[in-house]
């Protein structure tokens, strides 16, 4: 893996994190357990979209959680999340009763 690309998601991280030094930042440890939050991540999902120009999806940073397994994805070494693997359950406005409502 490209040691530069490494870097740049770290920065990313380091940049959604509010971290001052991107090296503070750990290569394998799971961004929520670093202090992201989910709303962070779409943020980071954001950077990375726009700083590597690839298509990605949130899915895909749930599924590669740490720097080093981003960056793995970012080159191509790891397969993206494929959309059959999400788990299917009910949508939001089954679990509200809300379905059909107002039609």
């Amino acid at each position: 893996m490209d040691d530069q690309l490494l870097d740049r998601v770290r920065d990313a991280w380091a940049l959604v994190l509010g971290a001052d030094d991107p090296a503070g930042v750990p290569l394998d440890t799971n961004f929520l357990e670093a202090g992201g939050t989910s709303l962070l991540l779409i943020m980071l999902w954001e950077e990375l979209s726009e700083q590597t120009d690839r298509d990605l999806r949130v899915s895909d940073l749930f599924q590669h959680s740490t720097v080093r397994a981003q960056a793995a994805l970012l080159a191509g070494e790891a397969e993206p999340v494929a959309a059959e693997a999400a788990p299917q359950g009910p949508g939001r406005g089954d679990l509200l009763g809300l379905r059909g409502a107002g039609r």
